[in-house]
Order: structure tokens, then C-alpha cells, then sequence
């Protein structure tokens, strides 16, 4: 069954590639009975409304059984995943996750085209970051906000980025601050003198630098250092 339109309740259907998921609109386009261009306000695509002739957003949404600690964990698996080795152990429950909590995991992963007042319903109220930017607090980093960028476009709020940006606690001071979930990409630009990242929204960063004459590599997820080694190349 397809969802409803919070519009009209009318029964969405899927937009691949910017058109609805038939080629209705072009006959109804060719009798003259709506102008419809195809163009889609780009991804993620959204649903597309018959009654509304419109996109369109599903209601209801997630459902409001998922909870702060399962996408906790999500966020989680996705920057073990992008990093695997890193060497920071998450506290428990993190570190063996219940079966529950797995399985939540799992959904949240699914879950397309998220928009911020469907995380507000479970994360709680965001703390405005500016235009667009949407910070939530997490137990998990309790020194920095996790803050969503959305698009700006006729159905807004669909998230498109995520990064850390600091709460609290002061940036690196020292060589020795350069700690797993401790320092931030921009903290450690400063402090080092990095050039700028030619791709500043990329969730995933690996900068080469130099540490007392011994060439190191650093791993950032989603702005937030992961990772600090020795580099195997030169």
C-alpha cells in the first residue's frame, strides 16, 4: 500500500529519475489536461501526488517507534564502516548490541530521503545552525552537535549532509589532542595548517600531514577524526 499525501491523503507513488513512476503525465501532458514539465527540485527524489498534481511528501513517515539509541547506533556502523580501523571502542550498550537494537540499527539504514522534523519527532527539537542547518544533541559526543544540512526547495527539509560541529570544550592544542571523537577537520586545518579540503561536503576524509618528521595519515567521518596512524606509503 502507498502511502498518503499530507496534503490531500491522496495515495503517492514513486518518482524515479524526476517523473512518476508511469508515463501518465505526458498523456494527460499531451491532452491538455496539466502542464507538467517532468523536472524533479532534484534528489532524494520525493513522491508524486495525483489528487495534488504535485510532488509530494509520504504521511506518515518513519515510524515513531525508532529511537535516539538505534540511530546512535546507525551512525555508528557507518563511520565503522568507513573506517574500520579505528581503534576507539564505543561504551556499552555499543560495544555487543542487544538484537533490538541491531535490528533498529537496520532501520534507520533503509530509511530514504529523511527530512529534519521527521528526526526532530525522535532526536528531539534541533538547535538552529543558520539557514539550514538543523544541530541535534547526541549522548554518544556529548562535546559537539550533529548538525543536518537540508535543501532549499519547494518540499524542504529533506536532508543531504550531516557533520560535527562543536558544543562545547576547546579546539586542539597540541599535537597530543589529536584523539579519536576528540578533534574536528576544521580544528586540525588550524592547528596544522592543512589546505582547505577541495571536497568540504564529503563525509569521509583521509589527510596525509607530517608528525615530528614521520609521515602520518588522519581519518575524519563526517568531520569528526576517527583515526590517526602511521601512513604504509613513503
Amino acid at each position: 500500500m502507498n502511502p498518503r499525501c499530507e496534503r490531500c491523503d491522496g495515495s503517492l507513488v514513486p518518482v524515479e529519475y524526476g517523473m512518476p513512476v508511469n508515463d501518465e503525465p505526458y498523456r494527460r501532458h499531451e491532452r491538455r489536461e496539466i502542464y507538467f514539465t517532468g523536472g524533479c527540485m532534484g534528489g532524494p527524489e520525493p513522491w508524486w501526488c495525483w489528487s495534488c498534481e504535485k510532488f509530494a511528501d509520504p504521511e506518515p513517515r518513519p515510524p515513531r517507534t525508532l529511537t535516539k539509541e538505534g540511530y546512535q547506533l546507525s551512525l555508528l556502523d557507518d563511520m565503522r564502516g568507513v573506517a574500520p580501523e579505528a581503534p576507539l571502542a564505543p561504551p556499552a550498550p555499543y560495544d555487543d548490541p542487544p538484537a533490538h537494537l541491531l535490528e533498529e540499527a537496520g532501520r534507520w539504514r533503509t530509511l530514504q530521503s529523511q527530512k529534519i522534523k521527521d528526526l526532530a519527532a525522535i532526536l528531539g527539537d534541533p538547535v538552529s545552525g543558520g539557514p539550514s542547518r538543523h544541530r541535534f544533541a547526541l549522548p554518544l559526543w556529548p562535546d559537539f552537535w550533529l548538525e543536518h544540512t537540508t535543501m532549499d526547495t519547494e518540499i524542504a527539509g529533506y536532508v543531504f549532509n550531516r557533520r560535527f560541529v562543536r558544543r562545547s570544550g576547546e579546539p586542539m592544542r597540541s599535537p597530543d589532542e589529536l584523539r579519536p571523537w576528540s578533534v574536528l577537520l576544521p580544528e586540525a586545518q588550524a592547528f596544522f595548517g592543512w589546505e582547505e579540503t577541495r571536497m568540504p561536503n564529503a563525509y569521509y576524509h583521509v589527510v596525509p600531514f607530517q608528525l615530528e618528521g614521520r609521515r602520518m595519515e588522519a581519518v575524519f567521518v563526517h568531520h569528526l577524526l576517527q583515526h590517526v596512524a602511521e601512513s604504509s606509503e613513503g
